[in-house]
């Protein structure tokens, strides 16, 4: 039962980091129904710069917030590039564009970085802490706090200020929203920073509990947050927070019981299975009303 409860709760902290990364895509899903696919490689990059700044010694919390802010004008960047010169024509040609510029950015981290894996330093020391019979990570503790707490902030925008309105209102009807004297592409551009803040926040997480960092961890950052996005029900905030956990979950599950290769076989078989039962995902239903 302690072994079940100690893995229960490195799966919470592993899927809490995908729950930060994948909120980045449902948050511009909501807004424009249209897939960021340059969001993993935003999150790549940013947990590039972590680790510069780090080896350059920058104190780390401050090291992390930069981190974060690049991710927010990297972000803007790619909404303004990539995204706004083609928001209203077919669906597939803004993906197509986002997909570039992830491209672009995954060239440019390699040019810069270099291709190898990079060790990336534990900020959060790996101390077991023992409550009764069961022993946890603090690292899986303090991971899974700061995630929450991230995820809290970011709602509390969302829904109790006026920007949350404001995107509330754009999201439910964009033309009408402008009609209303909404500054949209401010607000569009706001989630895009919101996104890239998160996600990045994620990725350092992510290096972090892996001790790596790699060009490729913007693809499979994509992968994975894509996945927890649709079990929780593409463009729902909570799908994604929730979503992220569940797959956290699974993995770590099935890491323990069968091994590692099979990390990612029974993870999305679990999508599956709720996508063959619920095709919305978890949390789809007012989307499917929306639509």
């Amino acid at each position: 039962m302690a072994y079940a409860l100690e893995q229960l709760s490195n799966g919470l902290a592993i899927g809490s980091i995908y729950a930060l990364i994948a909120l980045g895509y449902s948050l511009v899903y909501s807004i424009l129904n249209l897939i960021n696919f340059a969001h993993g490689y935003v999150i790549m990059v940013g947990a590039f710069v972590a680790l510069s700044l780090l080896q350059a010694g920058v104190p780390p919390a401050f090291a992390v917030l930069l981190a974060c802010l690049s991710g927010v004008a990297i972000a803007v960047v790619v909404e303004r590039v990539a995204y706004r010169p083609v928001r209203s024509s077919n669906r597939i040609v803004p993906m197509i564009s986002a997909l570039g510029a992830g491209f672009v950015l995954s060239s440019l981290a390699q040019l810069i970085w270099g291709p190898e894996v990079h060790p990336f330093p534990q900020l959060i020391p790996r101390v077991p802490l023992t409550v009764g019979a069961l022993t946890l990570s603090s690292q899986s503790v303090v991971i899974l706090a700061i995630a929450i707490g991230l995820v809290l902030a970011a709602s509390w925008f969302l829904h109790r200020t006026k920007f949350g309105v404001a995107a509330q209102c754009v999201r439910q009807d964009l033309e009408a929203a402008r009609l209303v004297g909404i500054p949209v592409n401010a607000v569009i551009v706001a989630i895009y920073a919101l996104g890239g803040f998160l996600g990045v926040a994620g990725g350092v997480l992510f290096a972090m509990y892996f001790n790596a960092v790699f060009i490729q961890m913007g693809l499979l950052a994509t992968t994975k947050a894509w996945a927890a996005a649709m079990l929780g029900g593409i463009g729902s905030f909570q799908g994604a927070f929730w979503g992220g956990l569940i797959l956290g979950i699974a993995e770590t599950g099935a890491v323990a019981t069968f091994g590692a290769a099979y990390r990612d076989g029974v993870s999305l078989a679990v999508i599956v299975l709720v996508l063959l039962l619920r095709p919305n995902g978890l949390f789809g239903a007012r989307l499917a009303e929306r639509s």
